[in-house]
């Protein structure tokens, strides 16, 4: 019997929005803690399979691509199964894949699973939104979206965290169990409170679209990661890079002339969404790159076990959820491109000052810098939601919602791979010894520093185009 939001209103009573809200909440905090996790276990990883970072790389890229992929399929998979249904088999198969993974035996099966999890990721988070949105339509929509942001904020502060206690006691599978129970309260509570209504007539899915997308994704990442290992004349470097390219403009072709495009390309019409879309890129390259970086350099440089880099990173997660509902507060009340442009900066500045620290830091001037980096990406945050938005038709916003955040997520997946590239050609460059790659981790951060630094003249794009 289909259940829609009313009749489960009525069921459960007033409560129901707070305890929907509950369940939306642990299940995304569950993708964000697998998402985010992984870090703090690389290099236990590495050393247990015998593998180096070009490889290991992948056990984040590959769930950050799979992701972003995924994003695209969330509004069919809901119209075509339900958010119940849709839950069920993401959450589900999320679970079989994390008590699949600490039972490999080698790291492309490791890498696999993540893979398989990315994706679950990008088609069960984006119903979190739309049932916050339909379920909060009469009143309290601000506040429940606030309690839902800092959840899945939390999520990135405690994950590594506790992460990194179980890797130094239990091994890097514990991070594979950590997600598990937060799993398995959303499929539990999702049985009872979450909606089972289907669409009548779902448009069919563009799987050729879909296709072309993955294989551009993959293709592409895949020839940067074996540029590491590589000339850039192998094939197995150069053949990937040109599959990527023609599978990209395949997509790009097919999009255009859909009815219905996974991407819609006319948002790009607008000149600030261009703009817009620069900046969400540099984000996604600075949230997931530092998270990949931070964690690694400390225990690869600064000598830190797993637990202590968690531990490091704890407070930076509880200042970026500070600093985002400042930035929401000031959204209401300075321009977009004038937060873009301090976000941006803060964070080139956390970026220089942890490509200045020398080997041996201490812990506090480590931490100090990297929270000066999450006070940057929180301001950040509100302020592209409001400069991308605001520039569009109320017939665009839902459509203009998913693409920024699928040029966030693809900034993110692609920002962990040219950083792994770039640190190990420098490593290289440098002599490839152990102050070789304390050099080439502070180039690294030199180069975030730069590249944050450039995106404030596009988000000044954002303001001209308002106009």
């Amino acid at each position: 019997m289909a259940e829609d939001l009313q009749t489960l209103q009525e069921r459960f009573g007033a409560r129901y929005p707070r305890w929907l809200l509950g369940v939306l909440m642990i299940g995304s905090m569950a993708m964000v803690v697998a998402s985010t996790t992984i870090n703090v276990a690389l290099p236990a990883i590495m050393a247990d399979f015998a593998i180096g970072r070009p490889v290991a790389q992948w056990l984040s890229t590959g769930f950050l691509a799979a992701m972003t992929a995924g994003l695209l399929l969330a509004a069919w998979a809901h119209a075509r199964w339900g958010a119940r249904r849709t839950a069920q088999i993401g959450l589900g198969l999320f679970i079989l894949t994390s008590l699949l993974a600490v039972q490999a035996q080698e790291a492309w099966q490791l890498i696999a699973l993540r893979i398989v999890q990315g994706l679950c990721a990008g088609i069960v988070q984006p119903l979190a939104m739309v049932l916050i949105f339909r379920v909060f339509a009469d009143g309290g929509r601000g506040m429940a979206l606030g309690l839902y942001g800092l959840g899945v904020m939390v999520a990135p502060t405690l994950g590594p965290s506790m992460g990194g206690y179980l890797v130094d006691h239990f091994g890097w599978p514990a991070v594979f169990w950590l997600p598990l129970p937060l799993c398995g309260l959303a499929l539990l509570g999702g049985q009872w409170l979450l909606p089972n209504q289907r669409e009548k007539s779902t448009p069919l899915l563009d799987i050729a679209a879909f296709a072309l997308l993955c294989v551009a994704l993959f293709a592409s990442l895949g020839a940067l990661a074996e540029a590491q290992r590589f000339p850039w004349e192998a094939p197995r470097v150069w053949l990937p890079g040109l599959v990527g390219l023609l599978a990209c403009a395949g997509f790009f072709a097919r999009s255009r002339r859909s009815v219905r495009p996974l991407l819609p390309l006319n948002l790009w019409r607008h000149r600030g969404f261009r703009s817009a879309s620069w900046v969400a890129l540099t984000l996604g390259l600075g949230l997931y790159g530092s998270t990949y970086l931070i964690p690694l350099y400390l225990q690869t440089i600064q000598g830190y076990g797993a637990g202590l880099a968690g531990l490091l990173l704890l407070p930076t997660g509880v200042l970026m959820g500070a600093a985002s509902f400042t930035g929401g507060w000031l959204s209401d009340r300075a321009s977009a491109p004038l937060l873009l442009g301090g976000g941006l900066l803060i964070f080139a500045l956390s970026c220089a000052g942890l490509g200045w620290l020398e080997q041996g830091a201490s812990f506090i001037l480590l931490c100090f810098w990297a929270c000066v980096g999450r006070i940057g990406l929180g301001l950040l945050l509100p302020a592209l939601s409001t400069g991308s938005l605001d520039i569009l038709s109320p017939q665009e916003l839902a459509q203009g919602a998913g693409a920024i955040t699928f040029v966030r997520q693809l900034g993110g997946a692609i920002g962990v791979n040219l950083l792994t590239f770039f640190l190990e050609w420098r490593h290289g460059a440098e002599g490839g010894h152990g102050v070789a790659e304390a050099q080439a981790f502070q180039q690294s951060f030199w180069l975030m520093a730069a590249v944050f630094a450039l995106t404030v003249l596009a988000a000044g794009g954002v303001r001209q185009a308002a106009r």
